[in-house]
């Protein structure tokens, strides 16, 4: 048995930090430039969808065509500006909403948007991975977190089975 498949008796060495399992800053960066690049080029393009959309006698183009009707000297420049910010804020809020867990030997932190719940070590019973899910499961099935967590597949294992969780994945 390896170090990492050690059992539940693994404790923590003194002062270490919990670690950290989500989308990192350099990750919300660059999400934040995709949706900035997209944004500005979806709206620099409105114009020519609305006119490909008039041409083919597509039934409902009406919020495409209203968008892309706006012709204006400044929306030259102003509709990719528009779209940039409007992609940009898209993409910070979507950082934002993705679940961060703290991972100590005690506890399990998740921070989701402004929400903040704890997990006992002593409470979770299984931990695995289902697909792209991170699944905390009690003793009786109950399912404490189930959701997705950014972070390569083996540090994320590392990081339960370091700690003592149950780690229950065959990988």
């Amino acid at each position: 048995m390896s170090e990492h498949e050690t059992g539940a008796g693994h404790q923590e060495p003194a002062g270490q930090e919990p670690v950290r399992l989500g989308m990192t800053s350099g990750d919300a960066a660059f999400l934040a430039v995709l949706g900035a690049a997209l944004g500005a080029g979806a709206a620099a393009l409105l114009p020519i969808a609305a006119r490909w959309v008039e041409e083919r006698g597509v039934p409902f183009p009406g919020i495409l065509q209203l968008l892309a009707s706006f012709d204006s000297d400044w929306l030259v420049w102003g509709r990719p500006v528009i779209g940039l910010v409007i992609g940009v804020v898209a993409a910070l809020l979507i950082a934002h909403a993705e679940p961060v867990l703290h991972v100590s030997s005690d506890s399990v932190l998740i921070e989701k948007g402004d929400s903040k719940r704890r997990i006992r070590r002593e409470d979770v019973a299984g931990v695995f991975r289902d697909g792209k899910k991170l699944i905390i499961e009690t003793e009786q099935g109950r399912r404490l977190y189930d959701g997705e967590v950014e972070g390569k597949r083996d540090l994320v294992r590392a990081t339960f089975v370091d700690r003592g969780y149950p780690w229950e994945n065959e990988e």
